[in-house]
């Protein structure tokens, strides 16, 4: 009887977890859309319109080396079957973080049984929930297109689990061809979903050389193959990464011309960042949460902020404590577990050019901090049985403390207009946060505080220009419905005149407010006129990136001005000769403007491109409506 409470019971329990964290998401699905929401998922939108073209959407995606096809899937499947808006993209992310819960309390349950702790289940019931509940994940599960992040999570967490099943089968001497086939498919669609995915196998290196070989001796005359197949692993993967990065070097260098911060910078912040993401996630502080962290205090040096220098020197400290760890058996455990949190921050907290702070980036690294809680306390109630139940019970309060957290986060994620007061009222320093709020205010009238806030977003930024901040004004002034004043048209283009615009983004933007007809007031015309200036006129040196002059042809097409959209595509192909879309564009203008020579030599080259497979099937038919 007691046997079989102690199994239904926490059973019991894990459900009303994930029913409750279920009542504390949902009202978080009338949230608004988000930065790259628009993107890498907002053009899916348009698949209504021409279903024959899924497979673009799947395997066109350009957000990582490989595309993500698996999670551009479930966003195809989603928008052809369900089409629920942001709403239920949110929701569908909200089931997925229930389902990613219910894994990890499974997959703890496995690991802490293995180990032997005193109610093993227990303690993967309570920090698996405290890992489901962490309010650090409700940017995460509220932001749609961190559902890469999400079904990479989920794959990973079952390679987990089908190696720990798959090696007790090795165990018992039967082949596990099975089980290795279908490990070999987890891995792969992790990766699949988010490159990162591929951070599974040291994880698993890990789990077997520490974990599973450092609880139970009779393991290590199991299948000494595996063992030895698992450090082998290890050794290969750490020379490949050194190898990796050596040939990469100059590549990894040439991403950081476009950050303000170099190599040696992000390192040296990352070794706070990383302090901060264990914070974070261990002892909540939700005011500093959120998706805008373009604020973070940047690393100069060893010294300066001062606490890069304690930040740096804690990391060292771990490396011979570790090392003392490894010789006792709850030791090894709890290193297995903080080396999963590290492994599987390698991909985005290293030596890639990417932003220095998200709090994405811990979804799945944080499982392996829980663990290394749960591991170090269950540890703690074999050696001292008495103490077991009050580490449950205390256990049980704090996932109480982080539901209650994580409930406050929603209810801001839930509400536009609060989300972004948040947002700049934690976060004044974030050029982000101030240009979303420049925008909220704009599209309710407040046009003067907008413009306001636009301006300090623009002193916030080292790399906006004063031209791209001026298109940010005119985008304003068309959100508010207000006329533009002529002075400001004028303005545009005489700072920094050689290049005035950099930031593609916010051209793209007005752009599209343009096309939605949102500024019926906005001469439109005389703005192509300025436009026209700078980059057309005759011996002019002003020059803007492909996909700046991508955005004025389409301005100029929007205006049935096919020679001037004509002219940005030249200037565009000049930059990229090969592009598909400069080539498509050109064709389209040419056959407008009558002009054949031009025509029949896009098609030419764009038929090259086509043998060469560099067009996918939405630009082949397009291709075939000019034949």
């Amino acid at each position: 009887m007691n046997a079989c409470a102690g199994r239904v019971l926490p059973l019991l329990v894990a459900l009303l977890l994930l029913a409750g964290t279920a009542w504390l998401y949902w009202p978080g699905a009338q949230g608004p859309a988000m930065l790259d929401d628009r993107s890498n998922v907002g053009v899916v939108a348009n698949l209504q319109d021409s279903t024959h073209t899924a497979s673009d959407y799947v395997f066109g995606n350009r957000s990582g080396p490989l595309g993500r096809p698996v999670s551009m899937l479930s966003f195809v499947l989603e928008q052809l079957y369900l089409d629920g808006g942001t709403a239920g993209s949110k929701r569908i992310n909200i089931l997925l973080h229930l389902v990613n819960g219910a894994l990890v309390m499974y997959l703890l349950s496995l690991l802490l049984a293995h180990a032997g702790v005193p109610a093993p289940r227990w303690f993967a019931v309570l920090f698996g929930s405290a890992w489901l509940l962490s309010p650090l994940y409700v940017s995460t599960v509220l932001y749609v297109v961190q559902r890469m992040a999400m079904l990479s999570t989920l794959f990973m967490l079952l390679a987990c689990i089908v190696y720990v099943h798959w090696r007790r089968v090795l165990l018992r001497g039967a082949s596990g061809i099975v089980g290795f086939a279908l490990l070999c498919a987890c891995i792969a669609l992790a990766v699949l979903s988010k490159e990162n995915g591929i951070l599974i196998v040291p994880v698993l290196v890990l789990l077997e050389v520490l974990w599973f070989r450092g609880c139970h001796s009779r393991d290590r005359d199991g299948n000494p193959a595996l063992y030895r197949a698992a450090v082998t692993l290890l050794w290969l993967g750490a020379v490949a990464a050194v190898v990796w990065f050596v040939l990469r070097f100059d590549r990894i260098q040439a991403g950081y011309a476009r950050r303000d911060f170099t190599l040696t910078e992000r390192l040296l912040t990352q070794a706070r960042v990383l302090w901060d993401y264990i914070g974070q996630l261990l002892w909540p502080d939700p005011s500093r949460m959120g998706l805008f962290h373009d604020d973070f205090p940047l690393s100069t040096s060893l010294f300066e902020p001062g606490s890069t220098f304690y930040a740096v020197s804690a990391w060292l400290l771990l490396v011979p404590l570790a090392l003392l760890l490894r010789r006792w058996r709850s030791g090894a455990l709890v290193l297995c577990a903080l080396l999963i949190f590290l492994v599987g921050h390698a991909a985005e907290s290293t030596v890639i050019a990417l932003e220095l702070y998200f709090e994405h980036r811990n979804y799945f690294p944080g499982i392996g901090l829980f663990l290394a809680i749960a591991a170090a306390l269950g540890c703690l109630g074999a050696r001292w049985p008495q103490l077991t139940a009050p580490v449950l019970a205390w256990s049980a309060v704090y996932v109480l403390l982080l539901a209650v957290q994580t409930g406050s986060q929603v209810q801001i994620w839930s509400s536009a207009p609060l989300l972004r007061l948040n947002y700049v009222n934690q976060h004044p320093l974030s050029f982000r946060a101030n240009e979303e709020m420049a925008i909220h205010l704009a599209g309710v009238g407040a046009l003067e505080q907008a413009l306001a806030y636009s301006q300090r977003a623009g002193k916030l930024s080292n790399t906006e220009r004063t031209g791209d901040r001026q298109i940010r004004d005119l985008a304003l002034y068309c959100l508010a419905n207000r006329p533009v004043p002529d002075a400001l048209l004028q303005q545009l283009g005489t700072v920094e005149p050689r290049r005035p615009f950099a930031v593609v983004s916010t051209f793209q933007g007005f752009a599209k407010i343009l096309q939605r007809g949102a500024c019926p007031a906005f001469d439109r015309i005389a703005f192509a006129e300025r436009m026209a200036q700078l980059f057309l006129a005759e011996g002019t040196r002003t020059t803007a990136s492909p996909n700046f002059y991508a955005v004025l042809a389409g301005i100029e097409n929007d205006l049935q001005r096919y020679d001037r959209a004509f002219a940005y595509t030249e200037k565009f192909l000049e930059l990229a000769p090969h592009n598909v879309q400069g080539l498509l564009m050109q064709l389209h203008f040419a056959t407008a403007l009558g002009r054949q020579v031009q025509a029949q030599s896009a098609i030419r080259q764009l038929r090259l491109l086509q043998d060469a497979g560099r067009m996918n099937r939405g630009e082949i038919q397009t291709l075939e409506l000019y034949r």
